[in-house]
């Protein structure tokens, strides 16, 4: 056979799902977050996922895969005419070691857990329904024998569906990519938080600190709920904007974090509330009579935001209620 008529006939190389798999993921996490202009990129993450996770639930019918594709083709090319606009500094070294301390709890994903009976396996169950249906399904039915799907927190497993459906890498697989994007996100969200209010180096320091030690706490006592993790990251960068932001825009994008934390973890949310609260009566007394008053205009447009965004997830947990 001539060499031309060989090259011809072979197939074109085919690419590796795992390979495909990190690339949607890491659309995802930049779309549409980049598109904000003004949105710091500690923030571009948690905006995009915010956006991912709360359209299960705006758009729960079937046709997940097509609305992935179109959604991320119109968010690429608004990308690509933003990055013609942008000109990219060079990362500050606290920038470069809050990714390290990121990447060090993402990496904690990885880690085999041994627990009793053997290595601890991440609950696939929710995602592959989720893939199979396409779409938000109403019930756990045939894997489990449960209804009101819909009205429990999935967030995490919405992020492990839309990878597998955009890759074809099983679930099992990228419930595990999943739990690192979760863990990691915390500790960016720390950094966000903690940058806001201290010395860019003196943050990174402590963020990185905070992840090692969190790291060998989870290898020791077999691991903890990557959807807490996620939970934590969306309240963390949530805080920031109403603590010590100015801006209405940045008030509505902590509601909308919020919501999407309602829709993952909502026990962190409320845990976060708490916080909030606590923290807020003590410095109450001290707090100049206008900053106060800012405060209070924030937490209102950044909880309509988060009403908003968590209103459907909401109200399918007010109808599993009325029927339990």
């Amino acid at each position: 056979m001539p060499i031309t008529a060989a090259i011809v006939a072979r197939p074109p190389p085919r690419v590796p799902p795992r390979t495909i798999a990190a690339v949607s993921l890491l659309a995802l996490l930049l779309l549409p977050g980049f598109l904000v202009v003004r949105a710091p990129w500690t923030a571009v993450p948690f905006l995009s996922l915010f956006f991912w996770i709360a359209s299960w639930w705006w758009l729960p019918s079937g046709g997940r895969s097509t609305f992935l594709a179109a959604a991320l083709l119109a968010f690429g090319l608004g990308a690509l005419l933003r990055l013609v606009r942008v000109r990219p500094a060079l990362p500050s070294w606290p920038a470069l070691v809050a990714v390290a301390a990121v990447l060090v709890r993402a990496g904690a994903a990885f880690v085999p857990v041994v627990i009793a009976g053997g290595l601890a396996q991440p609950d696939a169950i929710p995602a592959q329904l989720m893939v199979w249906h396409d779409g938000l399904p109403s019930t756990y039915v045939p894997l489990r024998e449960e209804a009101h799907f819909g009205a429990h927190p999935h967030g995490l497993d919405a992020l492990a569906a839309d990878v597998s459906m955009l890759s074809g890498l099983p679930v099992a697989r990228t419930v595990v990519l999943a739990a690192a994007v979760a863990r990691g996100l915390s500790a960016l969200g720390l950094y966000a938080l903690l940058v806001r209010r201290i010395a860019p180096g003196v943050a990174a320091l402590v963020t990185a600190a905070v992840s090692v030690v969190v790291s060998l706490i989870e290898a020791v006592s077999a691991g903890g709920d990557p959807a807490w993790s996620l939970g934590l990251g969306f309240v963390l960068a949530a805080a920031g904007p109403l603590v010590s932001g100015r801006t209405r825009s940045g008030a509505v994008a902590a509601g909308a974090l919020v919501g999407a934390a309602l829709m993952t973890a909502p026990a962190m949310v409320a845990a976060g509330a708490a916080a909030g609260g606590a923290a807020a009566a003590l410095a109450w007394t001290r707090t100049p009579r206008e900053a106060r008053a800012a405060l209070v205009r924030r937490l209102a447009v950044a909880a309509v935001a988060a009403a908003a965004t968590g209103a459907p997830y909401a109200a399918r947990v007010a109808v599993a209620l009325a029927h339990s």
